[in-house]
């Protein structure tokens, strides 16, 4: 069971429903038509990652609808960006940082040698 990324005609809202038409997330209140968008759930998440803009959201699901090469390169970046913040995440938090400033320029300076 998957799940697919519906617009109300009504009021202009996004929602998330399974392939019953069984709505999992979005608003109810004003019992407008859900059209289907296109875009499968997991294609959404990876758009609202990109950007929280609905504009942003339409003008993809326009794209789809128009240019489906063009809609797949797009996606496809997408996906490369978002693995390579993924990836870089790790590395930048295993950096070690200076307690006092925060600065990841550490050196191993002289220290001072107390004799027993």
């Amino acid at each position: 069971m998957g799940r697919i990324v519906k617009k109300c005609n009504k009021c202009g809202r996004y929602c998330v429903c399974s392939d019953e038409n069984y709505l999992v997330d979005g608003y109810k209140g004003c019992d407008g038509l859900m059209e289907d968008t296109g875009i499968v759930f997991d294609e959404y998440l990876i758009i609202s990652k990109i950007s929280s803009d609905d504009n942003f959201l339409q003008a993809m699901i326009d794209l789809k609808e128009k240019d489906i090469i063009e809609y797949n390169l797009k996606m496809s970046q997408f996906k490369a960006q978002l693995q390579q913040q993924k990836s870089s995440a790790p590395q930048s938090a295993n950096t070690v940082r200076c307690p006092r400033c925060g600065s990841a320029n550490i050196t191993a300076g002289q220290r001072e040698v107390i004799p027993f």
